[in-house]
């Protein structure tokens, strides 16, 4: 888990589960249960929110490598790091960058370099929401030669230009974190966690509830055009009147 989204999903499916002594942090999830078969039905749980559980020696390897990736650019973010990832990595982990990088590419389907790209842009993108600094300021921060290299590497990653994602920030809650967003849906009535299975929206007791919702995109982790699916939070209100939230990502 590398997100405050991930930590809330896999805190509401553990209280689903009654267990006992939850602690949760980066990567790794603690508890007491009674029950022996829990593991095989919180996978499977999991799973429907594109989580999953790490069962081998190298998927450990390949999340403690994306967890260095998430220190490293927060060390980057407050200036405190300079250098480069492969030294910094293969430091911290005290093993070869080079078998490293082949073990994350052979898990991940993804090479190193390509996730930490990513995981910059993603960067990028909280502090163009921020709106707090201009994109020379944000490109010295994250270390970009320059800005045209950090637009150039923004349009690869996204298929969007800066100017065009910046445009696209239509929802309620464009500045807040998941936890503050979803603090606040709950202090308005919107406590029942929705679901969407076999395409279409799940409400409460498993009833397939699709015709007369008012469904209400309220907040975006990640631009995407399309329509409902893509790494959204949306608010729902059934005919009934159940009030709840819908996460979705992908």
């Amino acid at each position: 888990m590398l997100c405050d989204r991930c930590i809330y999903v896999v805190r509401q499916i553990l209280n689903q589960f009654n267990v006992v002594r939850v602690k949760i942090e980066l990567g790794q999830v603690s508890f007491l249960s009674n029950n022996d078969h829990i593991l095989p039905l919180l996978e499977k749980k999991l799973n429907e929110f594109n989580l999953q559980l790490i069962h081998t020696k190298e998927e450990q390897t390949a999340e403690a490598i994306k967890l260095e990736v998430k220190y490293f650019l927060d060390e980057l973010e407050k200036q405190d790091k300079t250098g480069t990832f492969s030294v910094y990595l293969g430091k911290k982990l005290s093993r070869n960058y080079h078998n490293l990088s082949k073990l994350f590419s052979r898990v991940e389907k993804i090479t190193i370099e390509s996730y930490l790209i990513r995981q910059k842009i993603e960067r990028v993108k909280r502090l163009l929401r921020e709106d707090q600094l201009t994109l020379n300021e944000i490109a010295d921060r994250l270390h970009y030669t320059n800005v045209q290299h950090l637009s150039a590497q923004f349009r690869k990653v996204t298929g969007f230009s800066v100017r065009e994602f910046k445009k696209l920030q239509r929802t309620e809650y464009p500045h807040k974190s998941l936890m503050q967003v979803l603090s606040e849906i709950h202090a308005k009535g919107y406590v029942h966690a929705f679901d969407i299975r076999d395409n279409e929206i799940v409400g409460a007791g498993n009833v397939k509830n699709t015709k007369g919702m008012n469904v209400k995109e309220i907040y975006r982790f990640d631009e995407n055009p399309n329509s409902l699916g893509q790494n959204a939070i949306y608010t729902i209100e059934d005919t009934k009147g159940t009030k709840g939230y819908l996460i979705c990502q992908h």
